[in-house]
Formats: structure tokens, C-alpha cells, sequence
């Protein structure tokens, strides 16, 4: 039988049994090889108002506990039961399904060996999806590869960025484009307005490539569905409730970069680091919970809806972020807002899944929205999974106040770098981040 009419019939068996009171949510767990599925055409916001069928649970939930009631007490059963039943449950209750990965021609359209000043060689490249209508919207992948390192495989940072790729940098030869939303018209055809922000040269400097694409190469960051990668990816399978909102989108899009990165002879695929600042920051971690080619991941800043748990959450609560930005998580989400204790997991289920990879919580102690204690619960909260995996997992705390401390044997698996800083990414920022890489990614372990 087809793995979408399985999902289907196994989902409209649960409904009407649920409707009967036969069947609790509880007994049944919809599940895929890869936790993945295609999405329908048109993205519909429903709400679904039957947050009753889920049990109140004081406290966070147990991460150890499966669906079926059993305890998960070994790295095998974790790997090959518990992760797949978080994934599965992660996008079908909050994230949305990832579409289905899309075949693509990889074009170089600008190759140009001494961007930033001679410092690195900037290369432009076009992602067009072959099964898609011609119509469709490329993603245009902008990566920088420092010339200091020729002849070496070299890291590479991956970001997505909000309002073109040109803004990440003052070098002139990247090139400028018009033709996507941006939420801030006033950075629209300019160069280097995040300079500052990106410190792309910094990263090369420290001999780690960079690349981004623009978000809306995939979806714009607002409440419409008629624009970027969405339309194109039809699956009419999938509830409605449970479409893949945007930050499910850009992540499908940071995939398909990885898809290319691999392929680049330069860049070290094992090194691979996702890096995202706010609804980002959300963003990147849910890419990498999601995808294990990912090594280390920066949920910079991510906030409710991130690092920080849904539950006694005194900054943003779910009901106002999905509220205030409707199309970031999927319809179903929305019916936990105001009823937070009835969330079958909460961010330290997600954060768990990038275990044993790198996972970095940065914060600001001046930015209080993004409600970094709660991160920090979240990172202590998922570090058992690390050491359940083999790995160290948390050094002491599990919090780092300076860039400088960031150094071999004062820091973990997971931990958070909490800086003086206000909602903002700065060099400081950066140093602290490169410093975490240098130090773990040469002994990262893969699984």
C-alpha cells in the first residue's frame, strides 16, 4: 500500500474511532520510514478545537516514555522508536509536514574568486527544481569559500536570510535581487545593510565557509499561500490542520542547500552548521531535528516556539504567537494556546532529536522575550538523550557567560552561550560560535 494512503486511512480510522470514545490519541501513532510526507496545494489555518483528547501532564513530558507506554532505555530503541514518534508527532502537531525533497539543477551563475577583497571565492548558485513547473522559484544559494584553505575540506555555516542575499554583505559582487518579499522595504536593493549582523568576513577569517539563501525563495515570511515553493508541492493526503506553515518551509529549503553543499568538493559534508537568528533561529532547529546531516546547529535567539518551553512560559505564550504570526506553525498548534499543559511534548522533545550532534542555544541576558531560562531548562531538560546516546551532554550548568570561556572541556554536547546583548546577532556573538566549532566539531561523532 502506498505510505500517503496508509497515513490517510490510519488517520480517518483514528477520527472516527476517537469520535466514538474508542480510541484515545495516546494508542495511535501515525509514523513514516523518514517522518516525512508531501504537503496539499493550499494552505488552510484550521483550527482544531479538540485539545481535550490529549491528558493534562504536570511537569515536562517524559522523553523517555513511548507512545505505547514503554520505557526507552537504550540508544538502539531511542534511534530506531522513540526518534521516529517525536518527529512524526512534532510536525503533525505544530511544524506541519516537510514536503517531500525535489530533485534539482544546480547552476553556477556567478563564480567569483577574490569576493571580499580577495578573502574568498563567492560562488552564486541557482537551485531549479526539475519536476516542478518551469514558474516554479528557484532557491539562489550564495556561498563563500575562503581561499586561505585551498586544498582543505572546510566547514560551512548555512544561514537563511530575510530580505536578500546581498544584504549580508557590503562586497559588491554579489548580486542584488528585487523580485522576493521582504518585510523591510527599506533594505530592498541594498548592500551590506546586515553586514554587521553576519559578519560573513569574520567567518572566513576563521576558515569556515558561509552560505544563505533569501527565506522567500520558499515562503514569504507573511499570512498568504499563493507565493514561493508552497503552491507547487501538492499533496491532498494531508490534513489541512497539518500543512507544512512556513518555518516548516524554510526548513525544507536549508535541506535542499544542504543537498548542494554535499555535492560542493571544497566544503567537508560532515561539517555542516545551520545557523538562525529569532523565527530563525525556530527555524534552523527544527532543520536540524529533522535532518541528521546537520552537525551543529545555533537556534540563536529562537524563543517560544524554539528553545524556550511552551509550558510556564511568562514571555510569549502559544497563544499569541500564533496569534501575531498565524503562519509560522501549523493549525493544529493553535489549539494549545491557553492550554499549554496538554502539549504531548514540548521544545525539549525537538531539541533532543539533534542528539548526539552539536547542539548551541545563544542568548542575550538583555533579551528577555526570547525568555533564555526557559531555553536553558530545554537544553538540561533534552541532555539525558546525549548521555543515553554515548556522548558527554551537559558540562556542569550547562550555561556559558563569554565568548572566551567557550573553550575545550568547559563546554558539552548542549549547552547556552548567554552574552550581555539585546535581540541582535554581533561579532561577539560570532567569536563565542566559532570558538564552540573549533573546539567540537573536529570530534564530532556521527550516527
Amino acid at each position: 500500500m502506498p505510505q500517503f494512503l496508509s497515513r490517510i486511512i490510519k488517520a480517518a480510522l483514528f477520527g472516527t474511532l476517537t469520535c466514538l470514545g474508542i480510541m484515545s490519541e495516546d494508542n495511535v501513532m501515525l509514523s513514516t520510514a523518514q517522518g516525512q510526507t508531501t504537503p496539499a496545494a493550499v494552505q488552510e489555518q484550521t483550527v482544531v478545537t479538540d485539545w481535550t483528547r490529549y491528558p493534562e501532564i504536570a511537569g515536562l513530558p517524559d522523553l523517555f516514555i513511548a507512545r505505547d507506554g514503554s520505557r526507552i532505555t537504550t540508544a538502539d530503541a531511542w534511534i530506531t522508536e522513540r526518534r521516529p514518534e517525536i518527529k512524526e508527532l512534532i510536525q503533525r502537531e505544530m511544524f506541519g509536514y516537510l514536503p517531500a525533497p525535489q530533485p534539482f539543477q544546480a547552476t553556477v551563475t556567478k563564480l567569483v574568486p577574490d569576493a571580499l577583497g580577495g578573502k574568498a571565492t563567492l560562488k552564486e548558485i541557482s537551485l531549479k527544481f526539475t519536476k516542478l513547473p518551469a514558474e516554479a522559484p528557484e532557491i539562489r544559494l550564495a556561498l563563500w569559500i575562503p581561499n586561505s584553505k585551498k586544498g582543505a575540506k572546510v566547514p560551512v555555516v548555512l544561514t537563511l536570510n530575510y530580505c536578500g542575499n546581498a544584504n549580508v554583505t557590503t562586497d559588491p559582487h554579489t548580486t542584488i535581487h528585487t523580485d522576493r518579499y521582504c518585510s523591510k522595504k527599506e533594505f530592498v536593493g541594498q548592500r551590506g545593510a546586515q553586514a554587521d549582523f553576519w559578519c560573513v568576513e569574520q567567518v572566513i577569517d576563521r576558515g569556515y565557509a558561509f552560505a544563505t539563501y533569501h527565506e522567500s525563495d520558499t515562503k514569504a515570511d507573511k499570512n498568504t499561500w499563493d507565493d514561493g515553493i508552497f503552491p507547487y508541492l501538492k499533496d491532498a493526503a494531508i490534513p489541512a490542520a497539518s500543512h507544512p506553515a512556513t518555518i516548516a518551509l524554510w526548513a525544507w529549503g536549508l535541506h535542499r542547500c544542504i543537498d548542494q553543499l554535499q555535492a560542493e568538493s571544497q566544503l567537508d559534508p560532515s561539517r555542516i552548521c545551520l545557523l538562525g537568528h529569532s523565527r530563525r533561529g525556530k527555524t534552523v532547529l527544527f532543520a536540524a531535528a529533522m535532518d541528521e546531516r546537520v552537525a551543529l546547529v545555533v537556534p540563536h535567539q529562537s524563543g517560544t516556539g524554539g528553545m524556550a518551553l511552551s509550558r510556564e512560559n511568562n514571555q510569549e505564550s502559544v497563544e499569541r504567537i500564533n496569534r501575531v504570526f498565524p503562519h509560522w506553525f501549523c493549525g493544529e498548534f493553535k489549539k494549545f494556546g491557553g492550554h499549554e499543559s496538554r502539549i504531548p511534548f514540548d521544545q525539549h522533545a525537538v531539541a533532543a532529536l539533534v542528539a548526539p550532534r552539536l547542539l548551541l542555544d545563544t542568548e542575550g541576558d538583555q533579551d528577555a522575550w526570547a525568555n533564555f531560562p526557559r531555553s536553558l531548562e530545554t537544553v538540561k531538560a533534552a541532555a539525558p538523550v546525549w548521555k543515553l546516546l554515548g556522548t558527554e551532554g551537559v558540562i556542569g550548568e550547562g550555561l556559558v557567560a563569554s565568548a572566551a570561556d567557550v573553550k575545550a572541556g568547559g563546554v558539552g554536547d548542549v549547552v547556552q552561550l548567554r552574552l550581555p546583548e539585546k535581540h541582535t546577532l554581533t561579532s561577539e556573538f560570532w567569536t563565542g560560535i566559532l570558538n564552540y566549532a573549533d573546539v567540537m566539531l573536529p570530534a564530532q561523532p556521527t550516527r
